[in-house]
C-alpha cells in the first residue's frame, strides 16, 4: 500500500535556467524585495506568489494607519478570527480602532493549540460566518499565529468558492513565515499536521510588531527558529541577521530589530515563492529541517515550538549530510552552531520515540514527488550555510531509512542531553545541565495567563520570568 500523502504528479514545468546547481545562490544573491516606506510611516512590501501580487504593511505602533488600509477594502464588515489568547490581548485594541473608523465586524473565537486545528473547528467557523449574516464582500481577518491564520484562512478560501482574506499576524512567527508570505492555508487530520487544505492568497497583510510585545521566549524562539533556518539555505543577509540577533542577544529582541527580522524573512519567501508559487520544486526548500522536525512536533507527548522543531530537525539533517558525504565535518560545524545560537528546548516524553518519530517520517508530505525507492526516504540536505545540495529539481535526496532511524535517535538523544555536539549518538557527551521547562511551548506565553489545567502534567509548574519583550527606542 501506498504511504499516505503520495501523490502522482507529472514533473513541474521548470525554466531552463533554474535547474541548475547555482541557479539558488545567484538568485539569492541578488534578490531585493520591492518596497516603499509611506508618509504615514508604514513600510509597504510587495508579496509575490508567482503572478499574483499583494502588499503587506509592516509598521510599529500603526494600528490605526493599518485600519485606514483594511477601510480602502469597502467591506460590508470584518469578520474577525481569534484564539483565546489573542481575543483577550489584542481584540480590545483593534475592535476600538475599527468602531472608531466605523468599521462593522463580526468575531468567532477559536482554540488556542494544534489541538484545536480541525475539521470540527472549521465547522463551527463556517456555521458562525453564515449564521452571522456573512457574505461574499465580508472580509475574513485572522488575528494570531499560524493556528489561527491557517484555519479561518481554509475557511476564507472555502467560503463562496473564496472571500476575501486580510491576515493580521501577531506573533513574530506567523508575520513572517506565514500569514504575511503565503497562500498556504489548512487544518490536521488523522494525527497528520496541514494534509487538508487548499491555496488562497491574502487580499493584504497587516503587520503591527507593537503585537509582539507580550511574545515571551517561546514564541520569539518560534519565528527565530524559522530564520535560523532561512540563513542555513541562503546564507548573506539571511546569515548576517542571526549573526546580529541570536549569536549576540539570544531571543530577547528590540523592536527594530524585530522590523527589521520580519521584512528579512518575508524577503525570503518573496523570493522563491515569486519562482514557484505553490512550493512543488524550489520552494520545496522551506521545508528544510521540517521532516523530522514535524515528526517531533506530531509525536504523542513531546511539546515543541514550531520553529524550535524545525532548527532541531536540522540538526538532524545536518548528521545525515555528513554521514552521506555531502557536508563536510567543518562545514556542519558552522551550520549547527545556527542551532546553538538559537538555543532550542524541546520537551521529550520518557520512552524510545524512534519508531514514532519514524512513522511520521515515512508519511512526510514530500513523498511523492520523487518516484519512491523502497527503503528510503526523501529529505532537503545542506551542503554548507548559503548551499544546497542539489540532487534534482525538488532538492530531495533519497537517505536510507537505517540512517534517519540512526539520525533520529542523534537528535532525540542530544535534545535530552541538552549537550551541543557532533558526535555519533553514543559518542554524545554532555556539556552543560539540561535546562528544564517552565512553560508550555504550545502557548502563546501572555505574561501568566495560561491556566494550570493546560500546562502538561510532565512539566514543572509556572512561567518563564522573562515574560516580555522590552521595546527600546534609539534616537
Amino acid at each position: 500500500e501506498k504511504p499516505l500523502g503520495l501523490r502522482s504528479m507529472a514533473p513541474p514545468t521548470v525554466p531552463a535556467d533554474m535547474d541548475n546547481k547555482d541557479f539558488l545562490r545567484k538568485t539569492a544573491n541578488e534578490h531585493v524585495l520591492e518596497h516603499e516606506d509611506l508618509p504615514n510611516g508604514l513600510r509597504k512590501i510587495s508579496m509575490h506568489i508567482g503572478e499574483q501580487v499583494f502588499p503587506v504593511y509592516l509598521g510599529y505602533q500603526k494600528l490605526p494607519e493599518l485600519i485606514s488600509e483594511l477601510k480602502k477594502l469597502d467591506a460590508d464588515k470584518i469578520f474577525l478570527g481569534y484564539d483565546e489568547m489573542t481575543y483577550k490581548h489584542c481584540a480590545p485594541k483593534l475592535e476600538a480602532e475599527l468602531t472608531k473608523q466605523g468599521l462593522p465586524f463580526q468575531r468567532c473565537i477559536m482554540g488556542l493549540t494544534e489541538s484545536a486545528k480541525t475539521t470540527k473547528t472549521l465547522d463551527m467557523i463556517l456555521e458562525t460566518f453564515l449564521k452571522g449574516g456573512g457574505s461574499r464582500k465580508t472580509v475574513m481577518m485572522p488575528v494570531g499565529g499560524g493556528i489561527v491564520s491557517n484555519t479561518f484562512g481554509l475557511a476564507a478560501g472555502l467560503l463562496f468558492r473564496g472571500i476575501r482574506l486580510v491576515q493580521c499576524p501577531t506573533s513574530f512567527l506567523n508575520a513572517h513565515d506565514a500569514a504575511a508570505s503565503s497562500q498556504k492555508q489548512a487544518v490536521n487530520h488523522s494525527g497528520y499536521k496541514n494534509i487538508i487544505g487548499l491555496y488562497h492568497v491574502p487580499t493584504m497583510v497587516l503587520v503591527d510588531t507593537d503585537f509582539y510585545s507580550s511574545l515571551g521566549m517561546v514564541q520569539m524562539k518560534a519565528g527565530l527558529g524559522e530564520l535560523t533556518k532561512n540563513a542555513a539555505l541562503f546564507g548573506g543577509v539571511h546569515y548576517d541577521l542571526m549573526k546580529k540577533t541570536t549569536k549576540v542577544k539570544g531571543w530577547k529582541l528590540t523592536g527594530e530589530d524585530l522590523v527589521e527580522a520580519t521584512f528579512t524573512g518575508i524577503g525570503a519567501k518573496d523570493m522563491l515563492l515569486k519562482l514557484d508559487p505553490k512550493e512543488k520544486h524550489i520552494a520545496l526548500l522551506f521545508e528544510y529541517g521540517h521532516t523530522i522536525g514535524h515528526a517531533l512536533e506530531l509525536t504523542e507527548g513531546t511539546i515543541t515550538s514550531h520553529g524550535e522543531g524545525v532548527a532541531i530537525g536540522m540538526l538532524g539533517a545536518s548528521y545525515i549530510s555528513e554521514k552521506m558525504g555531502i557536508m563536510s565535518p567543518e562545514d556542519r560545524k558552522e551550520h549547527d552552531a545556527l542551532v546553538e545560537w538559537l538555543d532550542p528546548e524541546i520537551y521529550l516524553p520518557d520512552r524510545d520515540l524512534t519508531e514514532e518519530v519514524l512513522d511520521k517520517v515515512l508519511h512526510d508530505n514530500k513523498r511523492g514527488y520523487i518516484p519512491e525507492k523502497e527503503g528510503h526516504a526523501p529529505f532537503i540536505l545542506n551542503k554548507r550555510v548559503g548551499e544546497m545540495h542539489y540532487p534534482n529539481i525538488y532538492y530531495l535526496e533519497y537517505v536510507p531509512v537505517p540512517l534517519v532511524k540512526e539520525a533520529i535517535v542523534y537528535v532525540v538523544d542530544r535534545m535530552r542531553k541538552r549537550g551541543y555536539s557532533s558526535a555519533t549518538p553514543s559518542e554524545t557527551k554532555t556539556r552543560r545541565a539540561a535546562k528544564p521547562l517552565k512553560r508550555h511551548p504550545s502557548s502563546f506565553v501572555y505574561d501568566a495567563d495560561l491556566p494550570d489545567a493546560k500546562v502538561a502534567k510532565t512539566l514543572e509548574q509556572g512561567i518563564t520570568k522573562d515574560k516580555s519583550i522590552k521595546f527600546e527606542a534609539k534616537n
